[in-house]
C-alpha cells in the first residue's frame, strides 16, 4: 500500500503536469482534465493512508468520499473532477481550455486545500 507521502508526491507531480500543458489542442485539454482528477484522487488516497485504508475501486472510493465526515465537504468537487476526467477520457466530450482553467482547477484547488488541512 502506498504511503501518505507517496500519494502526495504523485498528486503534486500529476497536478504540475496538468498545469504545464498548453491547452492548445483537444488532446491536451482532455489530458489536463484526466490528470487533475488523478491528482485529486491521490490527495484523497493520502488522507485514506492516514486511516489505514487504500481503495483500488473507484466505486468504493466514491462511497467513502460521500460518507466519510472529513471528506464529505469535498464530495461535490470530487464528483465534478470525476465527471471531467471520465468524459474527457472515454466519451470524447469536447471540453474546452476554459473548463480546465475554470471549474476543474477550482475544484482541484478546493480538494487539495481541504486534504492538506486533514493531513
Amino acid at each position: 500500500m502506498p504511503t501518505k507521502q507517496q500519494h502526495i508526491t504523485k498528486a503534486d507531480g500529476t497536478a504540475s503536469f496538468a498545469t504545464s500543458l498548453s491547452l492548445d489542442s483537444q488532446t491536451k485539454v482532455d489530458w489536463a482534465l484526466v490528470c487533475l482528477f488523478c491528482a485529486a484522487l491521490h490527495y484523497i488516497e493520502a488522507y485514506l493512508a492516514t486511516t489505514g485504508r487504500h481503495e483500488r475501486s473507484h466505486q468504493t472510493r466514491d462511497g467513502i468520499v460521500g460518507r466519510d465526515g472529513n471528506l464529505k465537504p469535498i464530495f461535490d468537487e470530487y464528483e465534478e473532477l470525476k465527471f471531467y476526467g471520465y468524459n474527457a477520457r472515454y466519451e470524447c466530450y469536447g471540453f474546452k481550455a476554459a473548463d480546465v482553467t475554470g471549474n476543474a482547477t477550482a475544484a482541484f484547488i478546493k480538494i487539495k486545500a481541504h486534504i492538506q488541512r486533514l493531513l
